[in-house]
């Protein structure tokens, strides 16, 4: 059954094609610690400062986790391979419920570097392409533990919002081709599923999707997929050999739509 093209992250990877080839793993987190405050303060200055002391949690880098260096990396890579017409999504999900993470907080963190992330409801986080944090030797530090989150990197069709061509679609199958190709060893390529394909999709049945060229007609969405949800979806398919014969053709999808490779 076609799917969302997703690459999932392992615990710790020293280089961004071993990250791209594993198929599962958990990505470990910095640990959340909480001093204890003396048994008998000598004074109230003393009370004070153990009170506090007693309450703030201190999110701790650790070395084992996958640095922003590695995601920085990786984001700048598909962006020139693809010329920008392929989107990196990066999701954290619970490694026991694979749900996201109720109350998560990211933060990257240097040095000179402090910025929260934004998190998605549904665990999509924004990770930015941030030169200076880069520089800075920046690491993630999350108030979660250690092994509790698992990250899933996807890859998806960067098209125009409302109407598009043949041409879009046949560029984003290619870039997100060469984006494999320069990210992924061959001998990791065999066991990854081909991008030949793009699904406009949607998440009801019986829509269709309206292409005008020499004639107009309007194709079915009758192909099950699985989006970056994992949710099913039901895709008109746009495969490369097929696009590459009427580049000029329009395609204008009803509301709701959403693209994926197939």
């Amino acid at each position: 059954m076609p799917s969302v093209f997703v690459f999932t992250a392992s615990k710790y990877v020293a280089t961004l094609a071993l990250m791209l080839a594993m198929m599962s793993a958990h990505i470990g987190q910095a640990q959340a610690q909480a001093s204890a405050p003396a048994s008998t303060p000598a004074s109230a200055a003393e009370t004070a400062t153990e009170e506090l002391q007693s309450v703030e949690v201190k999110a701790v880098r650790d070395p084992a986790i996958m640095p922003y260096k590695v995601a920085y990396e990786l984001m700048s890579k598909v962006r020139a391979a693809s010329k920008d017409k392929v989107q990196i999504q990066i999701r954290i999900t619970s490694a026991k419920t694979h749900a996201p993470v109720p109350n998560l907080s990211i933060y990257l963190e240097g040095k000179n570097t402090r910025q929260q992330l934004e998190i998605s409801a549904t665990g999509f986080v924004n990770v930015p392409l941030d030169q200076a944090a880069y520089a800075d030797g920046a690491e993630f530090v999350t108030n979660q533990k250690k092994g509790s989150m698992e990250v899933n990197i996807l890859l998806l069709p960067k098209l125009p919002q409302d109407v598009f061509k043949y041409a879009d679609i046949s560029e984003s199958i290619e870039a997100a081709q060469m984006a494999i190709k320069e990210l992924v060893p061959w001998y990791f390529r065999v066991f990854m599923p081909a991008v030949n394909s793009i699904g406009i999709c949607y998440a009801g049945q019986n829509q269709t999707v309206l292409v005008k060229g020499n004639e107009e007609q309007q194709l079915p969405a009758n192909s099950d997929a699985t989006d970056p949800l994992k949710n099913k979806v039901h895709c008109a398919r746009f495969a490369a050999k097929d696009v590459a014969k009427e580049k000029g053709n329009l395609i204008m999808p009803a509301t709701g739509w959403q693209a994926i490779y197939m």
